[in-house]
């Protein structure tokens, strides 16, 4: 019998408020955007992450690229 908790995407367990507030603000966007890709709605994913329906906007809206140190030195020479 299949887990209903458990999607293609991965399980909504996975997406720890815990942990992913204390990532950086383009991997909580991320991780926002990856539960409604696993079919949360917006008051589930507000409810597990504990956020204001402004707060989970503001993520979901959010553009930013994460980049770990270092790729924009390697990006910029590439770019020579």
């Amino acid at each position: 019998m299949p887990n209903p908790l458990r999607t293609g995407f991965g399980s909504l367990a996975s997406v720890d408020p815990l942990r992913l507030f204390k990532l950086p603000l383009p991997m909580q966007a991320e991780g926002v955007r990856l539960l409604f890709e696993m079919g949360q709605t917006s008051e589930q994913v507000r409810q597990r992450l504990g956020l204001s329906v402004q707060q989970v906007r503001a993520l979901v809206t959010d553009e930013s690229v994460f980049s770990r140190g270092g790729e924009a030195i390697a990006e910029a020479d590439e770019a020579w």
